[in-house]
């Protein structure tokens, strides 16, 4: 079976980078996000665009979440249910966030879209999880071949 091997970076650049994510979706979320007016539908014409950029927001949240918490003692679903509520949780802030300015209001189906797009990252990483291997990097000549036998 093929195996992946990734960086396990340290944990203060793990944090960042949900840090970074988090203030990314706050700043499209309180000022005018990405695309306003000019596209209606996303990929395959199915969903809105907005909707698209809710899930995938809310999926990217859950993903750096996840392997920021890569590290812990926890059990994978532990960790996972944590990435799932933490993501949600942070969804509904901002929902409620919306909710007081007057140029934005907030949608409940958003926040189901948003759950939606954290559960679908969750469960694949967990997936992930059965190929992937996480080494320690904290330099980058110790980046090695992602691919072992």
């Amino acid at each position: 079976m093929v195996r992946f091997r990734l960086p396990l970076v340290p944990r203060s650049l793990r944090w960042s980078a949900v840090a970074v994510v988090a203030a990314t979706i706050c700043y499209y979320s309180v000022f005018t996000p990405p695309g306003s007016g000019a596209i209606r539908t996303g990929p395959l014409g199915v969903l809105a665009y907005g909707t698209w950029l809710h899930g995938l927001a809310y999926a990217g949240l859950a993903l750096t979440l996840a392997y920021a918490f890569q590290d812990v003692s926890w059990r994978d679903r532990s960790v996972l249910v944590v990435v799932f509520l933490v993501a949600v949780g942070y969804g509904v802030g901002i929902e409620l966030l919306q909710s007081t300015l007057e140029t934005r209001t907030a949608d409940k189906t958003d926040v189901l879209v948003n759950a939606t797009g954290a559960a679908i990252a969750a469960v694949c990483w967990r997936v992930a999880l059965r190929v992937i291997r996480f080494y320690r990097a904290r330099r980058l000549t110790e980046l090695r071949s992602p691919v072992t036998r």
